[in-house]
């Protein structure tokens, strides 16, 4: 049984370049980024709801260009909906996958994937690319001159479409990674001190009392540049 197992094993390992796809431009990964950037973008919109204060410190107290960034975000994820519904519900060509597969896209999205019939999963080719590569191009041959201009044609325009969403949210995420990691820390430490000037005012600064300990020392640990004005 052991054997009969392996030898099932590794002939679908073998038979893999039959059924490609391009490891980042095939319809599966496209609808999963496009829910990823979804989930990332409400939770932008949740962080700026809930904590705007700290989003509008970071922009110099520019509340018109806090709201932009929110607006940008809730925009963004109102197209990735928009195109991941379409892409479940419209027509997509069906031979999108093996498309860019025969076109040799590979080599910018990731390389190429081959279906394993014994693991039901997309795994690796070994170093048959050529072989996956020359069997989508023997499917697309098959096909109607018309219908395959038209395919080709869909098929960019899905990838535009969706490239066009990605590098937008990269550059979003971007800029608000960068706001985050350069202004969090310190308002959370300004907070912090406003608390503990709170208690401390409580006990009129005496330097018995633990409260007033803590206010100075966060003022001590509190980084020079937090000065700055």
């Amino acid at each position: 049984m052991k054997d009969y197992r392996e030898t099932k094993r590794r002939k679908a390992r073998q038979l893999r370049y039959r059924k490609p796809i391009v490891k980042n431009i095939n319809l599966d990964y496209i609808l999963e980024n496009l829910y990823g950037i979804m989930s990332e973008c409400e939770s932008v919109r949740w962080w700026i709801d809930f904590d705007d204060e700290t989003l509008i410190n970071a922009l110099d107290g520019d509340e018109d260009e806090a709201y932009e960034l929110k607006l940008m975000f809730t925009e963004l994820y109102a197209e990735c909906e928009r195109m991941y519904a379409d892409l479940k519900n419209k027509y997509v060509p069906e031979c999108f996958d093996r498309f860019f597969a025969a076109i040799g896209a590979g080599e910018a999205g990731g390389g190429l994937l081959g279906w394993d019939s014994y693991e039901q999963v997309y795994l690796g080719l070994q170093c048959a690319d050529s072989y996956a590569r020359q069997r989508s191009r023997e499917y697309l041959k098959r096909m109607r001159k018309d219908d395959l201009i038209e395919a080709a044609l869909h098929c960019f325009k899905i990838y535009h479409a969706y490239m066009g969403l990605e590098h937008r949210y990269d550059c979003l995420k971007a800029a608000m990674d960068i706001l985050r990691d350069k202004n969090t820390g310190y308002l959370q430490m300004v907070r912090q001190i406003e608390e503990a000037y709170e208690r401390a005012n409580e006990v009129k600064f005496y330097e018995m009392y633990g409260s007033t300990k803590d206010f100075e020392r966060l003022i001590n640990n509190m980084p020079q540049e937090a000065w700055i004005q």
